[in-house]
């Protein structure tokens, strides 16, 4: 019995280490080759965490409107929908990871469900679609961004 323990702990800790390894391998920069885009996305981001600090605010209150207004703001993205140009989009379909920009359009259709669900003031809905917002970022930040945040590659709980 106790032989068959230490045989799992070893295949699941010599399983885990080549996934590990991948993650950190295409955890490359987004847009490391196009400084000018890559500026841009992070304007975008700075604009999503303040965004999404005021969703945290706004919710808990019952603040629909807000809570409505600010999440189809990250619908309709703050920054890139403003600031790109046709060349500009064509660059980012080329050059960012197939999986970032499905994440992307997921994460957006979810704030457009928020917004959505807000409208409808319906307070479970609305933390429902909050909570799938922030999966996405975690997500994302650690399969796209793990050079900026290394603590999501990290360990983990065991629940």
């Amino acid at each position: 019995m106790r032989h068959n323990r230490y045989l799992l702990i070893f295949i699941v800790v010599i399983v885990s280490i080549p996934i590990r390894s991948a993650l950190a391998e295409t955890n490359t920069p987004v847009l490391a080759g196009a400084p000018e885009l890559r500026q841009l996305l992070r304007e975008e981001m700075q604009a999503l965490k303040k965004a999404v600090a005021e969703l945290s605010q706004a919710l808990p209150q019952g603040e629909w409107r807000s809570v409505a207004e600010t999440a189809g703001q990250i619908h309709e993205s703050f920054i890139f929908q403003q600031k790109l140009t046709a060349e500009d989009r064509k660059t980012l379909h080329q050059t960012l990871p197939k999986g970032f920009i499905r994440q992307d359009k997921a994460f957006h259709q979810q704030a457009k469900k928020l917004q959505q669900a807000a409208e409808s003031e319906d307070p479970e809905l609305s933390l429902f679609y909050y909570s799938k917002m922030i999966e996405s970022c975690v997500t994302c930040h650690s399969q796209f961004a793990a050079h900026r945040f290394p603590s999501l590659l990290e360990g983990g709980s065991n629940h």
